[in-house]
């Protein structure tokens, strides 16, 4: 199971969570998704998600090549789980483009 491989905190807290779920007679933990969920209740920040879509949001090119830039972006666009169609996430990439590099594409 994957709580064998918590240490410190994370086990202290994990041992915890079951002792509490058991003296409240609720349901172990008994799958990967019932794990994640509540691994992410207490450790991801509540503004973790709006971070990550602001991020996403904000991002431009700045001084990193065109496939660093969008290599980026993707990474930014799965962490978020943001689902949208090609055009979409063109326009997306284009906004974030330096304008010289901009002027190139849209010719």
């Amino acid at each position: 199971m994957a709580s064998l491989e918590f240490d410190e905190y994370a086990l202290i807290w994990w041992e915890q969570m079951l002792n509490q779920r058991e003296e409240h007679d609720e349901l172990a933990v008994a799958t990967w998704v019932e794990m994640k969920h509540e691994m992410r209740a207490r450790f991801v920040p509540s503004h973790y998600k709006r971070d990550l879509f602001e991020r996403l949001q904000n991002m431009r090119q700045g001084t990193r090549s065109v496939e660093e830039y969008y290599k980026e972006m993707e990474k930014a666009m799965i962490r978020a789980k943001v689902k949208e169609d090609e055009e979409q996430t063109m326009a997306r990439f284009l906004v974030g483009l330096n304008h010289p590099v901009k002027r190139i594409v849209n010719f």
